[in-house]
């Protein structure tokens, strides 16, 4: 009995790292857009491994901003065990990626294709010169 309780309370304790990082792995376009407050393409300029913190520390010029507030530069922290336990690519100086930033500032990036920021691109909020006309009676101003 003490075994199936410890390995229920492990597998409580990692549910949250397991579920982010299928979340990376497998997101559709319209899902970045719901998890995050802040998503850009950036190229990476530098990767620094902040020991004491066991954190990458990544700074990326933006390029494109899909959501969030505009913006030239990032200075993103981003646990190393990440890159392994994930299975994803830390990413080197030069290369392209998606960046998401969570509410709670919690950072997922991945690597992005020309075709993938093409699905992400007609999703974008467009900013808004007058608020919209009231619905009508019956009708949703929006749908899920």
């Amino acid at each position: 009995m003490t075994g199936r309780l410890l390995a229920i309370i492990g597998f409580l304790a990692l549910s949250p790292a397991a579920s982010a990082c299928r979340f990376a792995q497998d997101a559709q376009p319209a899902q970045w857009y719901e998890w995050s407050t802040s998503l850009f393409a950036a190229d990476v300029a530098s990767v620094e491994l902040d020991k004491q913190k066991s954190e990458d520390v990544i700074t990326a010029r933006i390029v494109e901003t899909f959501k969030g507030p505009e913006g030239a530069h990032a200075t993103l922290r981003v646990p190393s065990r990440m890159w392994a336990s994930c299975g994803l690519v830390r990413p080197q100086a030069g290369a392209r990626v998606l960046v998401a930033l969570n509410p709670s500032s919690d950072a997922l990036l991945v690597p992005l294709t020309e075709s993938y920021r093409e699905r992400l691109r007609p999703l974008r909020a467009k900013p808004q010169a007058t608020a919209p006309a009231p619905a009508q009676s019956g009708e949703k101003p929006f749908s899920y």
